[in-house]
């Protein structure tokens, strides 16, 4: 039972600007499961698929122009890949912290201000750039954004979102790029614990509570960057960080 509560709060809190990594870690405590990397990392590979279903036309646009040449859906891989690049070197130099972060609280609450602060300032941006006029000097900066989030208490999506709009980004352009470049960290973070999980009946539906509650969240993600309304989860992330101090 404890495994499926995980993962219905990891697929609502993947994509929710509010910090998957430390609702984990937060509820591990409060529910006295022991913080196991791999299978968190297998939660993650489970909001992969979740992203698909609302990015599949743009990963279709990518595919497809990968193998007939075409020069936008080339460039595009291209600064998606370079985005993931800040991200996987942190989290290969610095596993054994990341895994030590997990299991303090106080640093988790500290990270959650650090997400608060992000989201309370990212509804004052609207920019002009729309997917394809990102650089790749702004892939690499929203790479960074992205590299910082590997900390629990720092949410990818809302760092990443962030990072984009200060770079002058249209608000659905940075929301479309976050997920997409989202894809290549969980899809490899996946691969490289899987076969350290143990998979039990309540595993495997942990797996499926992610991908569903995943999907929910994508949604109302979605529909809170447009309406520009991101604030909210800068005060929630204000009440989470409390809790970890406190507990």
């Amino acid at each position: 039972m404890q495994e499926i509560i995980l993962g219905i709060i990891q697929g609502l809190t993947e994509f929710l600007p509010v910090s998957s990594s430390g609702h984990l870690a937060l509820f591990s405590k409060i529910l006295g499961f022991d913080p196991n990397v791999s299978f968190f990392a297998f939660l993650h590979l489970m909001t992969f698929f979740a992203v698909l279903l609302f990015v599949y036309k743009e990963v279709w646009f990518i595919l497809k122009g990968i193998f007939t040449g075409q020069k936008d859906a080339w460039n595009l891989a291209l600064k998606i890949i370079v985005s993931s690049i800040p991200a996987a070197f942190i989290g290969i130099l610095f596993e054994e912290q990341i895994s030590e972060a997990f299991s303090s609280l106080k640093l988790v609450g500290l990270f959650f201000l650090f997400t608060s602060i992000a989201m309370i300032l990212s509804d004052r941006f609207n920019g002009k750039k729309d997917l394809m006029n990102i650089s790749y000097i702004d892939a690499i900066i929203i790479g960074l954004f992205q590299a910082a989030s590997i900390f629990p208490g720092i949410s990818r999506s809302g760092f990443t979102l962030f990072g984009a709009l200060l770079l002058n980004t249209k608000k659905e352009a940075a929301l479309k790029y976050s997920f997409l470049m989202s894809l290549p960290v969980t899809f490899g973070a996946g691969l490289l614990e899987i076969n350290k999980v143990n998979f039990t009946p309540a595993v495997i539906n942990s797996g499926i509570a992610t991908f569903i509650f995943g999907v929910l969240g994508l949604y109302i993600l979605k529909k809170t960057v447009i309406n520009g309304k991101l604030k909210y989860f800068g005060y929630y992330t204000i009440i989470a960080a409390i809790i970890s101090f406190i507990i």
